[in-house]
């Protein structure tokens, strides 16, 4: 680790912190085949008994035997104060069942969203008591296929699909995931429906400028949002540090090859042509840094 890693990561840990599962057995953004991404807001005068709780049951979840599945807790940085999110791997949607009879039926886990954690002025209090009615979302995540390699060319085996690695043409060992990072920048943008197709490929290209300028400092993954949103599409962009998230958005001002990129006809002649930008709903492309929730001796 060089002087400028150590300095903007001194003391922070990555989410696979929050595991006891070896780091070669995690689940991750670049490994599962299925991802939830949730967040909620936690209300300001119970921000610090949310997070307890909710980092006790991550733990949990973490250390019970649910088909390998991995869960981890971030904070929102430089966006709303007290919104926290969750990032779920599952190697397939089945695997979701296990833990919906996990809450129903594990004496420990009702003990952990039920008992009275979150007190009021009438000392009773639950899970939901710490966060905003409402604010609670999730959106299904599945790796973006079929553009960038033969689906025949690799069995998928136990995941859902092909997983997001799979997009990179790097060795797992350059790879930088939600279990590993240090930030993680979670973008979503709208694909226009008549120009879905350009839109990925758009979206696949400005990747792989990332993947291939910022070896080891970045790698991002594409992914469908499925369930929910038609043709909404999320980038998740794991950061080795502060540093890579500057350099990351110095790549987008000032490199060649990227403003070419914002250049290039996407959108064939006989369809109007156009850049990138008509292949989006203005507006609708949004970032969100995740920076690993810091557990403390208590939790």
């Amino acid at each position: 680790m060089d002087q400028r890693t150590a300095r903007r990561t001194a003391g922070l840990s990555p989410a696979s912190a929050q595991s006891p599962v070896p780091a070669d057995k995690l689940l991750h953004s670049g490994n599962s085949g299925f991802t939830i991404a949730r967040s909620a807001q936690l209300k300001y005068e119970h921000r610090d008994e949310g997070r307890k709780l909710f980092a006790s049951v991550i733990a949990y979840m973490n250390q019970s035997d649910l088909n390998g599945a991995s869960f981890y807790f971030y904070e929102e940085a430089f966006g709303k104060q007290d919104r926290v999110h969750w990032l779920i791997h599952w190697k397939t949607p089945n695997d979701y069942a296990i833990s919906l009879h996990m809450v129903d039926h594990d004496e420990k886990m009702i003990d952990l969203l039920e008992s009275d954690r979150v007190v009021d002025d009438a000392s009773a209090g639950v899970w939901g008591r710490a966060v905003v009615e409402g604010s609670v979302q999730e959106r299904i995540l599945v790796p973006q296929h079929g553009l960038v390699h033969e689906e025949d060319d690799h069995d998928p085996g136990e995941l859902w699909v092909d997983p997001a690695k799979l997009q990179t043409g790097r060795p797992d060992g350059e790879l930088l995931h939600s279990a590993n990072a240090m930030l993680t920048l979670h973008r979503t943008g709208q694909a226009t429906h008549e120009f879905r197709k350009e839109a990925r490929l758009y979206a696949f290209a400005w990747q792989n400028e990332v993947n291939r300028k910022l070896p080891g400092r970045a790698t991002s993954y594409l992914y469908e949002e499925t369930f929910g949103v038609m043709d909404r599409l999320h980038w998740l962009v794991h950061l080795k540090d502060f540093d890579a998230y500057q350099e990351l958005l110095e790549l987008e001002r000032t490199d060649k090859d990227f403003r070419a990129l914002g250049e290039r006809q996407f959108i064939a002649d006989q369809k109007g042509g156009g850049t990138w930008g008509r292949t989006y709903v203005p507006g609708t492309i949004e970032d969100t840094l995740l920076l690993p929730h810091q557990l403390t001796a208590a939790e």
